[in-house]
């Protein structure tokens, strides 16, 4: 039944404003909270704070969606001749542009039945449990991606298309925005005719550009434009190089910007090509690391490949740097996982290593993204503990997290997920003398050819 205009609103009868009654006490309750006290917590109640406020944050896009979605329904703000942006900025104008445009696009298609599984999940935000929610700004791009190409995509290519990209953006562990977003590129290209679509590479690449002006202080700015290729290849140059480098007289940490790093490393990597004498190579050649499976190809179906760092590649990109770089051979299983390859030396070679960056992509300790150029190989069971250099007892860390594992003894295990293999890190100190111990009465009990995996 709805609620009347002028019925009151008050904290003692929450239900009797939707949202609103609700709001009102979120809000008389946080204005209280005493922010500028926080040093009085512990450091477990600072964690629990961000956990919860991260929730509410959830939980207010939630509802803004579906507030944001009537008012379209009701057309407000039109009278005065704004937009729903506009209107929504006026009344609160706190919210970030970013975010209003988001939540618009979102809401301008909450009574359409096609996106009605996006609306729902970012709605699920609003209540207790909300592990497999989907946020406003995921939610945008799966709008922004349907709406520009359902007019010339199979309308039942797209609707399975879209199911299968909601499914891997929604909850904590789904796709990031930067990995939607590829995702969303890839799967546009695959509704499209490949002659398209290898037309616009060509397009792009024609346009690389890198332009000279002078910048402030004396110094000179280059402005450089490259398209997912040539991206792809000037990573994979300057990675390595542009790493943070510890002073090796005092220990003490890196102090240059991550855009002063990647400008050294530039410097470095041209000071290299022109400073070898004649005759000898100026330069390591850099390997690009291309997933692609072998049926695309081979052209068998359609597909794309995709780097390192998620730059998407077209098929005839890769078929032409595979015909001028090194190929490096990976045998793939049925979910995508680097097959098996055992090694009996203490160090992890450069194979190996090859195909921990395509497993792991970057720093496998829980929250943790520093990206795989920056990390060691960590043997899950110990070298000492006679534990096998092997891909299946080895996990990318950075070094911070290389140095808390060992610290605080923690385990880790290498274990099948729906995506393939990844690394589950046990965080209870001393775990490791717990799975060592399992570990090796496993060993000693195995009859088998080979020992167990660790």
């Amino acid at each position: 039944m709805a609620v009347a205009p002028d019925d009151a609103t008050s904290p003692e009868q929450p239900d009797a404003r939707p949202v609103l009654a609700a709001a009102l006490v979120a809000r008389d309750v946080l204005a209280s909270s005493s922010p500028e006290r926080v040093w009085a917590l512990s450091d477990e109640e600072v964690s629990d704070c961000v956990t919860v406020l991260g929730q509410l944050a959830t939980s207010v896009d939630a509802n803004l969606l579906a507030v944001l979605a009537e008012a379209t329904r009701r057309s407000l703000g039109t009278g005065d001749g704004w937009g729903p942006v506009d209107w929504a900025q006026a009344k609160a104008p706190g919210l970030s542009t970013r975010k209003l445009v988001d939540l618009n696009t979102v809401a301008g298609v909450a009574d359409e039945p096609r996106m009605a599984d996006v609306v729902e999940a970012v709605a699920q935000g609003a209540g207790a449990e909300q592990s497999d929610a989907l946020p406003v700004e995921k939610a945008a791009q799966i709008v922004r991606f349907h709406q520009g190409v359902r007019g010339m995509a199979d309308p039942n290519e797209l609707e399975s298309g879209t199911a299968i990209l909601l499914d891997s953006a929604r909850g904590h562990g789904g796709l990031s925005e930067k990995q939607l977003a590829t995702a969303l590129r890839h799967a546009a290209d695959v509704m499209r005719p490949d002659r398209l679509v290898e037309h616009d590479a060509d397009v792009r690449r024609a346009h690389r550009s890198l332009v000279k002006s002078p910048g402030p202080m004396g110094m000179n700015r280059y402005t450089m434009m490259l398209d997912e290729e040539g991206a792809a290849v000037l990573d994979a140059a300057l990675d390595v190089l542009a790493k943070p480098k510890p002073d090796q007289d005092t220990g003490e940490h890196d102090a240059r910007t991550p855009a002063a790093r990647r400008a050294d490393a530039l410097l470095e990597l041209v000071t290299r090509a022109v400073g070898a004498p004649e005759g000898v190579p100026r330069q390591a050649k850099t390997s690009l690391v291309v997933t692609i499976g072998l049926d695309v190809l081979q052209g068998r179906c359609r597909g794309g490949g995709l780097t390192m760092t998620g730059d998407l590649l077209t098929v005839e990109t890769v078929r032409r740097l595979a015909c001028d770089a090194q190929v490096i051979p990976m045998v793939l299983g049925s979910k995508g996982e680097v097959l098996d390859q055992g090694m009996a030396e203490r160090l992890f070679n450069r194979a190996q290593i090859r195909h921990l960056w395509m497993r792991d992509r970057h720093c496998t300790f829980p929250g943790c993204s520093k990206p795989a150029g920056w990390t060691d190989a960590h043997h899950l069971i110990h070298w000492l503990d006679d534990g096998p250099t092997d891909i299946w007892n080895a996990a990318l860390l950075c070094r911070a997290h290389h140095t808390v594992v060992h610290s605080n003894q923690l385990a880790g295990q290498v274990v099948d997920g729906p995506r393939g293999p990844f690394v589950r890190w046990d965080l209870t100190p001393g775990s490791y003398s717990t799975r060592l111990a399992a570990w090796r009465a496993e060993r000693e009990s195995f009859s088998g050819s080979a020992p167990p995996r660790p």
